[in-house]
């Protein structure tokens, strides 16, 4: 492959660094998972393999290609080589699910076994793409700029109709330079337990600046597995949606495993409620952190656990850099301890894609979450809801969050989700979806709730709860297809 051509410059990314890592330290663990170690230099000669393969299909820098690999690990290196050229990228579970979207791809690079579809162009992805001859280490052809079109990804929300976002070379690079500040501050530096998928974009950022610090990933399957790769590798700690973290609460109670390296514990997606947090911190690791953020400008505020224990709704203070502002219904910013539209501007700000598209929550140089709270004298974030999702029940309005919570105390209850919907006589009223560990009688939780102050209508059973990749309720899709 010839060296960068002339006029291009090759800005720094994560994948520089892993390169730099594999001629420094090559026989260390960069990726680990349950059938296998990659070492940096393996990992460094499949990104060189994998960019030679992307090379010779001919694109031009600025078109976007589309990666829906499964395995974590082919993924992210195909990833990486596409940073390496320069050439935009997005995500993806499968091509059909990028195709009613109507994007400008330009090739998607799928595993073996996806029915054709006339007019795409799909490349398919096998083992020779990460083998043959040794290769050397070259310049990096990179991005032309650095505002250029790096990156594409998703944010859901909790309704999940896909919002689509773009960063530019700069932005991911600054990304990856927020996740170094959180490891520093919290004492992790070795080997992290990443339980969030490569292919979505807190498990791709958190990844990437693992493996460009030096560190390594450690990947699992199940929280059975996690639990026990932690103890086996000495992980250092872990992230996980909030639904996985309550996977492995629920796994070390069941049959407790030892994993006494683990120095941190990161909730990301999903508010925690307080009885989770102070669960995990008992059974898997003292210090706990709270993520709260979004894809589109994000890391907002990293906090540990035990500064939001026991303030209902804290999600804690925003990092340095952050600016958060409570507005009432005309972006009139309202005096601390106020409650209105949390809304917020970060150094790290998506734009709507593709270019020139727009996004509900974007307007004016902010980002408007969705979320209803207040923040504190001394500048805390108190969460009280999503504006869309907030409950008024009779003239009380309940965030389904805080419903929850208490819902989840009954014994019975596995999982719960509570959503609002207008009942016979035209008032809204509350409703539970349910997973039940044990058989529970629609008019017993109807009436247990009622002790403890909640009103329900309805109690639905149901198998499981439809979430996003980050564990978050999407309760419009819930509410439809149980009331309609």
């Amino acid at each position: 492959m010839d060296d960068a051509p002339t006029g291009r410059a090759a800005l720094a990314n994560f994948v520089d660094e892993i390169l730099h890592y594999a001629k420094l330290r090559p026989e260390q663990p960069a990726l680990v998972l349950p059938d296998r170690l990659i070492s940096y230099d393996m990992l460094a000669q499949g990104i060189l393999h994998a960019e030679a393969r992307i090379f010779g299909l001919d694109m031009a820098p600025d078109e976007l290609v589309c990666v829906t690999l499964a395995s974590p690990i082919r993924h992210l290196i195909v990833v990486a080589a596409l940073f390496r050229l320069g050439q935009p990228s997005m995500s993806a579970a499968s091509v059909d699910e990028i195709v009613g979207l109507k994007f400008p791809v330009r090739v998607y690079l799928e595993d073996a076994g996806g029915a054709l579809t006339p007019g795409l162009r799909r490349i398919l992805v096998d083992e020779d793409w990460f083998a043959g001859p040794r290769l050397p280490i070259r310049p990096a052809r990179g991005f032309a700029s650095e505002d250029s079109l790096c990156r594409v990804g998703f944010s859901s929300g909790t309704t999940g109709v896909p919002k689509a976002l773009w960063f530019s070379a700069a932005g991911y690079h600054r990304i990856v330079a927020e996740a170094h500040k959180l490891r520093d501050a919290f004492g992790v530096r070795g080997r992290v337990l990443n339980l969030l998928r490569t292919s979505g974009g807190w498990g791709l950022a958190v990844t990437a600046h693992a493996l460009s610090s030096g560190g390594t990933i450690v990947f699992a399957n199940s929280a059975r597995q996690a639990l026990q790769m932690a103890d086996a590798y000495r992980v250092d700690a872990i992230v996980a949606s909030t639904q996985q973290i309550r996977d492995l609460v629920r796994e070390q109670t069941r049959a407790p495993i030892s994993c006494p390296s683990v120095k941190a514990l990161m909730f990301a997606g999903a508010l925690a409620p307080p009885s989770l947090m102070a669960e995990a911190r008992a059974r898997l690791c003292a210090q706990t952190i709270v993520l709260y953020g979004a894809v589109e400008v994000g890391a907002v505020a990293v906090t540990p656990a035990d500064l939001v224990t026991g303030v209902e709704g804290a999600v804690g203070y925003p990092q340095t850099g952050v600016t958060l502002e409570i507005v009432d219904a005309d972006d009139g910013p309202l005096a601390r301890g106020v409650s209105g539209i949390v809304r917020m501007r970060t150094p790290v700000m998506a734009q709507p894609f593709p270019p020139g598209a727009t996004h509900p929550g974007l307007r004016g140089g902010w980002f408007y979450p969705g979320d209803r709270g207040r923040l504190t004298e001394d500048g805390m974030l108190i969460l009280e809801g999503r504006t869309n999702e907030v409950i008024n029940s009779g003239g009380v309005k309940r965030a389904p969050e805080l419903i929850e919570e208490v819902v989840l105390r009954h014994p019975n209850v596995a999982e719960v989700a509570a959503f609002g919907a207008v009942g016979a006589d035209g008032i809204e009223e509350a409703n539970l979806a349910v997973v039940a560990r044990a058989p529970i009688a629609e008019r017993h939780l109807i009436d247990w709730c009622a002790e403890r102050g909640l009103e329900v209508a309805r109690v639905f059973a149901v198998d499981s709860l439809p979430r996003t990749p980050l564990g978050k309720i999407r309760r419009e899709e819930l509410k439809a297809s149980l009331i309609g």
